[in-house]
């Protein structure tokens, strides 16, 4: 009996969550359709001004959905037909792309780049 107990505090131990599992992003290999609030024609040219949300917003959104990581880019895009913030940030040599909604600041998709 005091072998499965220890059994089982170890087990606890090893499968207990990390700080690097917490700050982990739900990151998904593709975004698949981005379903934003802002419609606009596909490749049509945007401007900052459709915007609802600002780059600072948007930025932070991306430092929240990827904790500790370095934002290299920043860009208002049509994706889908809608209107979004991509941003490329990096993290311990791992690139991501952050998809934010040009509307409300949410984060939309993130997936390694």
């Amino acid at each position: 009996m005091k072998t499965l107990s220890l059994s089982a505090a170890a087990l606890a131990v090893a499968l207990a969550p990390t700080a690097d599992a917490q700050t982990a992003p739900d990151v998904v290999e593709d975004c698949g359709p981005i379903q934003g609030t802002i419609r606009v024609a596909d490749d049509a040219p945007v401007t900052l001004d459709q915007a609802r949300v600002s780059e600072d917003d948007a930025r932070e959104a991306a430092r929240r959905a990827v904790p500790g990581a370095t934002i290299t880019d920043l860009d208002l895009e049509e994706e889908d037909g809608t209107l979004v913030f991509e941003a490329d940030l990096w993290r311990d040599g791992v690139e991501f792309e952050v998809t934010i909604d040009a509307g409300t600041g949410e984060v939309l998709c993130t997936e390694l780049d």
